[in-house]
């Protein structure tokens, strides 16, 4: 598998505009609840003035039919004022008595209650103006679930749309970069990243890695004599071949012409020595179409902590130069040890 990536662009398009929509759900219903209360404030301070005016001069006329109706034109003035909100306003005497509640059925003040309003120098008592927040507070959580419905449509719209063919986009881009493609194998471009991460895995677990490098003997020959469209076929073979009887957790690499690559990970030298000579008899049993067999040559090296992706690299290459040099299709171990002798075919 490829060295894990950061974010992509498709990536953070959409946490751009995910977290755009919780904004918008968020702050919307609170800024609209704060701009309607405050409006609901400014309404109820000037009624609070109109109907104090207008409660003195009508209970001063002591005229009951005359209080009767402007109650309740007061009362559907409030209600058409604040839009619905519910509304309770209520003049008190000094001692906390109610003289006039508007909103409720209460007849006109009793003439008790007029003697003390009557003192043209006085206020009518204490005008108390309320109302409920319930209403604005529901119109606001259902903008909020609006917003949230028509915000989730248009991510959901977003993302099956045009962030799909960026995200396929993307992931074409990246394959391309990553992978071989005649052989479809990872390239050498992606290995020193995954040397990295498998080495730190590697120590954090106390295991071991190995590198193994191979390439295709006499394979000038091969184009030579039957064609560079033959020689592609080959390695398209060779590759498949290999990759079928490697590890999940190894990572099979074209490392350049007829050369291959493989980083064993939780391998050890043992390990490593059964994994090479496996290889070495699939792909010397194996009917490539052609006259002539096919045999690889091999080196492995055990890459200790601490080592870099060039040494161990370096160290396999030295080895399966020495396996080339015994005879081909064997393979050698790094740090001058040669199993020429126990990979050989005659």
């Amino acid at each position: 598998m490829p060295p894990e990536g950061g974010r992509s662009l498709a990536d953070l398009l959409q946490l751009v505009v995910v977290t755009l929509v919780v904004v918008m759900a968020l702050a919307v219903p609170v800024i609209h609840f704060d701009v309607q209360r405050r409006y609901l404030d400014g309404n109820l301070t000037t009624l609070s003035l109109l109907t104090a005016e207008q409660l003195m001069r009508q209970v001063i006329a002591r005229n009951p039919e005359l209080w009767a109706y402007e109650q309740g034109r007061i009362a559907g003035l409030l209600r058409d004022q604040v839009r619905g909100v519910a509304v309770r306003q209520v003049v008190s005497s000094e001692g906390g008595e109610t003289v006039v509640e508007i909103g409720t059925p209460l007849p006109a003040p009793l003439s008790t209650h007029r003697q003390w309003l009557f003192d043209a120098g006085r206020p009518v008592g204490a005008l108390e103006t309320s109302a409920s927040l319930r209403p604005l507070l529901r119109d606001s959580l259902l903008l909020a679930l609006v917003l949230a419905l028509i915000g989730g449509v248009g991510v959901a719209l977003l993302c099956r749309y045009p962030l799909a063919r960026l995200r396929r986009a993307e992931r074409d881009i990246r394959y391309l970069a990553e992978h071989d493609p005649l052989t479809g194998l990872l390239n050498r471009h992606v290995v020193e990243a995954l040397f990295e991460r498998e080495s730190a895995r590697a120590r954090r677990h106390h295991l071991q890695l190995s590198i193994v490098i191979f390439d295709i003997d006499h394979f000038k020959r091969v184009n030579d004599r039957h064609g560079h469209d033959c020689g592609d076929r080959v390695l398209r073979q060779l590759a498949g071949l290999v990759s079928r009887h490697v590890r999940a957790s190894d990572y099979l690499v074209r490392w350049g012409g007829e050369e291959f690559l493989i980083l064993s990970t939780h391998t050890d030298l043992a390990m490593a020595r059964t994994l090479v000579e496996k290889l070495r008899r699939l792909v010397a049993a194996h009917d490539f179409g052609l006259a002539q067999s096919i045999t690889i040559s091999l080196g492995v090296c055990g890459c200790m902590p601490g080592d870099g992706l060039h040494a161990c690299v370096g160290c396999a290459d030295a080895a399966m130069y020495r396996a080339k040099r015994a005879g081909r299709n064997r393979w050698c171990e790094g740090d001058g040890v040669d199993s020429g002798a126990e990979g050989a075919d005659a």
